[in-house]
């Protein structure tokens, strides 16, 4: 009997255990998802005390020397206009002298002017094997040209964009809290580093949908080398000339207008960097002392209950 009795006490022990068991486990979970909702808790609070200490820095912050900086950008961001525009015809105007030069002596002259300094109409097998030969030098030649001209027309925006204090918007941006300054740091980061690859190196970092003149020629040169069958004609020349200066004026025009367009990019995006400071300057200048104690008190209070439900959970969950 007292064995009957011994194994119904241990049948039951067992099926508690197993009855309890879940609910440990569901103690546990709800223990771990609470830990992390703390968590979460704990760096939204974070976050509001690390506003709560920059405010005093951001309110005391030189409003003169902020509406200063605005001045400059505003008047760099106008002249970006006329000084790029400027450039921008320079190089187109120097790469089409250069090829019409190129073109004149190295191919009209060499190729289509005969001993009486007369006009040939085209030029017959032998001639045009060797030509087609000679085109691809005298091309390597305008892609180097062309390289140098815009590097060198773009130097003076560079110069001009490279005014902008850089110090005193990395001042401002240290002021604000991490968030904050985590993400402007970023963007000045992003931008600053595409403006310095732009700038040096134009025709390695060109803008989307935009090939490189060599690659930007090809047809033309393809087409032209085609032509393997009878003379090859003034008129066949004279077209690959005009497909040549029209890709020349496209390459260029679309470099130019990329990196202008990433130049006014940084300009505007400065400029709303220093009106969003100067809105935050003005509504943190407006809060009375009695306000900001208030706001201390409150994130205080939000650290004392994080404590008690650390506290809770820790007794749901030893281990947690």
């Amino acid at each position: 009997m007292d064995n009957d009795k011994s194994l119904e006490i241990k049948e039951s022990a067992t099926n508690l255990s197993k009855s309890i068991q879940p609910c440990f486990d569901e103690l546990r979970e709800s223990a771990t998802r609470l830990k992390g909702f703390v968590q979460k808790c704990r760096n939204d609070l974070y976050h509001a005390e690390d506003v709560w200490t920059c405010k005093l820095g951001i309110a005391q912050a030189s409003k003169q020397q902020i509406w200063q900086q605005i001045g400059e950008l505003s008047g760099c961001h106008f002249r970006m206009r006329e000084l790029g525009s400027q450039c921008k015809n320079s190089a187109l105007e120097k790469a089409q002298d250069y090829w019409d030069k190129n073109f004149e002596i190295r191919v009209r002259q060499k190729w289509f002017i005969d001993a009486t300094q007369k006009q040939k109409k085209g030029i017959g097998w032998k001639e045009k094997d060797d030509f087609i030969k000679d085109i691809p030098v005298i091309l390597n030649f305008i892609y180097t040209e062309v390289n140098k001209i815009i590097k060198h027309s773009l130097i003076l925006v560079y110069q001009d964009i490279s005014t902008i204090n850089l110090e005193f918007i990395t001042q401002c941006i240290s002021i604000l809290d991490g968030q904050t300054k985590a993400a402007w740091n970023h963007q000045m980061i992003l931008i600053g580093s595409e403006i310095k690859n732009k700038f040096e190196s134009p025709t390695v970092y060109l803008p989307q949908n935009t090939k490189a003149l060599r690659s930007a020629l090809s047809p033309a040169l393809d087409n032209l080398i085609k032509q393997r069958l009878g003379d090859l004609s003034w008129e066949e020349v004279e077209k690959f000339k005009k497909e040549v200066s029209t890709e020349i004026d496209n390459f260029i025009n679309s470099i130019f207008e990329d990196i202008l367009k990433l130049a006014n990019k940084a300009l505007v995006q400065a400029i709303e960097f220093y009106n969003e400071f100067l809105k935050k300057q003005e509504r943190y200048q407006q809060e009375t002392p009695a306000q900001r104690q208030a706001e201390r008190d409150w994130i205080d209070s939000q650290w004392a209950e994080i404590k008690k439900v650390e506290k809770a959970i820790k007794v749901m969950n030893p281990l947690a």
